[in-house]
């Protein structure tokens, strides 16, 4: 029985395998199939790829990001600009009078100070002419430095028997005519009078105590100060 299944077995290869001896093979034309190689890729042993080796290696192109001009990033670009644009006139504007140089005429003086002093007889306010020559140096050193001159006038607490109102009031005219007069001479030598400012105290800040009379004499004063 074995000997039965065996022999069938056989059988079915030896047919099998006729089978496929007796198949036709499909015929191939060497040209249309030949072996071709990539001349400008092509790697043999031993032998670095020229082109790869000449061809230097490009760099890649940086990467940057946009400056952002606008605070609203949503905003077209032509609108960003004319934000930028608006934002820079104002801050000009906001800086622009804090650097523009103080004008001469509206600087605070840095430097004031007492040039001369004029004294009058009692009840007078006649500038003495020996005063001159010291009234012209003045006003030529003043017109050195663009500066600005200020008469005070001053008169002494003693006008007699006279009531207070009386006093106050004689006071009061005789230093404003004192400091005028000086004033008048400052202008005589040249000191324009722009450049003058005019003050009467009165008796006011006397400059010393009139209990002789030199101290009265000594308080009929005007004094001159010049700032730049």
């Amino acid at each position: 029985m074995n000997n039965l299944k065996n022999f069938v077995v056989l059988g079915a290869a030896f047919l099998t395998l006729s089978a496929c001896s007796l198949a036709p093979f499909p015929e191939f034309d060497d040209d249309d199939y030949s072996l071709v190689s990539d001349s400008e890729n092509a790697t043999y042993e031993g032998q670095e790829n020229k082109k790869k080796a000449d061809a230097p290696e490009k760099a890649a192109p940086a990467k940057t990001k946009p400056v952002i001009v606008a605070d609203d990033l949503d905003d077209e670009p032509e609108k960003a600009g004319e934000k930028v644009v608006a934002k820079t006139e104002e801050v000009k504007k906001e800086i622009e009078p804090k650097l523009q140089p103080t004008s001469v005429e509206n600087a605070i003086p840095s430097v004031t100070y007492l040039v001369a002093t004029i004294y009058f007889n009692n009840g007078s306010a006649a500038v003495d002419s020996s005063y001159n020559k010291q009234l012209r140096d003045i006003v030529k050193l003043a017109k050195s430095k663009n500066a600005t001159l200020n008469v005070f006038g001053y008169a002494s607490s003693r006008t007699r028997n006279t009531d207070i109102v009386s006093h106050k009031m004689a006071n009061f005219k005789v230093s404003a005519e004192r400091a005028e007069n000086v004033a008048n001479a400052l202008r005589r030598a040249g000191m324009p009078a722009s450049k003058i400012k005019v003050e009467a105290l009165s008796d006011s800040n006397p400059a010393y105590l009139e209990v002789m009379p030199e101290g009265e004499r000594l308080n009929r004063r005007a004094e001159v100060y010049i700032s730049y």
